[in-house]
């Protein structure tokens, strides 16, 4: 019997009935039947074949077997990476069995073994036992190879997690999540944290250097990186900066009072890339007439280049837009827009003038009443509260001024 046969026999003798390729964790055994598995989505049992079968299944792939209808989209692609991954490592193997001499292209491992209809290869992943007798472990024909390609880019918390995660047990995962939990707790993080955009990198970073990590410092925290923090931010902002003259943008004027009644006007500048908070001016001595805040508005519109802008929004005030409109007038390269959540606000500011709307002012009393009645009496808050809002509130605090008028105090809504 000549070396390549000899290799060719030991790998099919120790060819395990089930390696730990990730496809098998997405069927299962048919008892009774052998070398039959049955998909988990559609619930096709597929007969002979092994693990390859089952990707092509999975994957979509037609010629071997039916496609899966209901695999998700990241599992599907995931399979149509390891089959044409597989397909690479079998032509290395032929190429490399050529090249040192064997009579006819032979595997060096089972990873790909044919052996007819009913059995066929061991799956990509599998221990290569070597003349010595001990195993190393392979992944595509390769001591070491990156994971990421096997799979779609894992974007979002629920996509198709790394080979390494999914060979983990139940209770290992739940292991590592109640460690960040308990970090969670004692540092009070809010929960809604966890939807930022940088959780999961971060957590892939660290997953990524393994055991013996140690985390960022206090004097780390608040020094270099910081700084490099920083910067970034300041470098993203020169780069929407810099697309104002390629896509123009919309310089927008927002005024509202803060909670220590101090009026102050926002200024926010929105294009294709993105919306950016651009600077706030404090008018507490200012008189709002129509020439203070044209001088104001100027002097942003300068700042951010007149040939960049292509509508300038202000509120609906007669002072706004008078500035706006002289604003418009000088440069005549912009149009001047009002707010349409202030003109809403304006429009509701109406609803509550007798003058206009007798019949809901009338409402508008009645309902005062009732919710002086209910915030006045304890047990009637209560019993409104367990059995009519589900625990919820029906007051919530608010200092715009349309709401104030409503009321003649903070805002009563269901919040």
């Amino acid at each position: 019997m000549s070396s390549c046969q000899l290799n060719s026999a030991t790998s099919t003798a120790f060819a395990p009935a089930r390696s730990e390729d990730p496809a098998w964790s997405h069927a299962r055994v048919v008892p009774g039947a052998r070398n039959s598995t049955q998909c988990l989505y559609c619930s096709k049992i597929i007969r002979g074949g092994g693990v390859t079968r089952l990707k092509h299944h999975l994957g979509g792939i037609s010629g071997d077997v039916e496609a899966c209808k209901k695999v998700p989209d990241d599992i599907k692609w995931q399979m149509k990476e390891l089959v044409n991954e597989m397909k690479k490592n079998k032509e290395k193997k032929r190429k490399l069995s050529l090249e040192i001499g064997c009579g006819s292209p032979v595997d060096l491992t089972y990873d790909d073994v044919d052996v007819g209809d009913d059995e066929y290869e061991g799956g990509s992943q599998g221990p290569v036992h070597d003349s010595k007798g001990k195993g190393k472990e392979k992944v595509g024909g390769k001591s070491t190879g990156p994971f990421s390609r096997f799979f779609a880019p894992r974007t979002s918390p629920g996509s198709q997690p790394s080979i390494k995660s999914a060979m983990c047990s139940k209770e290992m995962i739940d292991k590592a999540k109640m460690a960040i939990a308990n970090w969670w707790y004692d540092a009070n993080l809010p929960f809604n944290a966890s939807q930022s955009k940088f959780y999961q990198p971060a957590i892939d970073a660290i997953a990524a250097i393994g055991l013996g990590f140690k985390g960022p410092s206090l004097y780390e925290l608040r020094g270099n990186f910081l700084k490099n923090s920083v910067t970034e931010v300041q470098n993203y902002l020169l780069d929407i900066k810099t697309s104002w003259r390629d896509s123009g943008c919309s310089l927008m004027a927002d005024g509202w009072t803060n909670q220590r009644q101090q009026p102050i006007i926002n200024f926010l500048v929105y294009c294709p890339k993105g919306t950016i908070f651009l600077k706030s001016i404090d008018t507490s001595g200012l008189r709002k007439d129509a020439e203070t805040l044209f001088k104001i508005f100027d002097e942003v519109v300068q700042e951010v280049g007149v040939e960049n802008i292509v509508q300038f929004i202000t509120d609906n005030d007669a002072s706004y837009k008078a500035a706006g409109k002289k604003l418009q007038q000088k440069y005549g390269s912009f149009f001047w827009s009002p707010c349409a959540a202030h003109c809403i606000y304006l429009m509701l500011e109406n609803f509550c003038d007798p003058r206009h709307f007798p019949i809901i002012d009338e409402t508008i009393k009645k309902a005062r009443k009732i919710t002086k009645f209910i915030y006045n009496h304890a047990w009637v808050l209560a019993l409104m509260r367990k059995d009519f809002t589900k625990g919820h509130a029906f007051m919530s605090p608010c200092s715009h001024k349309v709401c104030y008028k409503f009321f003649k105090y903070p805002m009563l809504t269901v919040v």
